[in-house]
């Protein structure tokens, strides 16, 4: 698996701290680890999901309020895996004490690294394979029923459920 260590990155921080459940409540996941999470209307860029800031010892991540709730459970997580795999890195400094990380278009498209990474730990956070595995299995719906179903009981889009499964290995048809 081209992820394998960000899927067991994700199982260890939900299996450590409590959350490893279908549909957890990513607020108090971020609340727990101690970081801030701001949700506002970004003003300043239309196109900006979500961001992370390190500055010295606080973390915060602010989230875009006009989002849907699911897009924003994603940004969220998304925004915690900049955290858990990026955060120590250098790159994304502002000043000399402060680090900002974000989510917009050009990280729904994957088209940087990091970007995908932190995706592909958002996806494994908020749909960890084991917990996929055994719905799937007891699943009494088929096809988009299945999709919608599975989608509502992890609290995320079917879009984002659908690329999951598919890379999991499911065929839902």
């Amino acid at each position: 698996m081209l992820y394998k260590h960000i899927e067991e990155s994700s199982e260890i921080l939900l299996k450590e701290n409590g959350f490893y459940k279908v549909g957890f409540d990513i607020d108090k996941l971020v609340k727990h680890l101690k970081i801030e999470l701001v949700k506002k209307h970004f003003d300043f860029e239309s196109d900006i999901s979500g961001l992370l800031a390190i500055n010295n010892n606080m973390t915060v991540i602010s989230v875009n309020i006009n989002e849907s709730t699911q897009r924003q459970r994603f940004t969220i997580a998304h925004e915690l895996g900049h955290f858990v795999l990026h955060s120590k890195d250098q790159p994304f400094f502002i000043n000399k004490t402060a680090k900002v990380m974000y989510r917009n278009n050009a990280s729904a498209s994957g088209e940087i690294y990091k970007e995908r990474e932190a995706n592909a730990f958002a996806a494994a956070l908020l749909m960890p394979r084991g917990l996929i595995s055994l719905e799937v299995e007891n699943c009494q719906h088929e096809g988009d029923e299945a999709v919608k179903y599975l989608a509502k009981k992890f609290k995320v889009s079917e879009q984002a459920l659908s690329f999951r499964l598919s890379n999991l290995g499911y065929y839902i048809g």
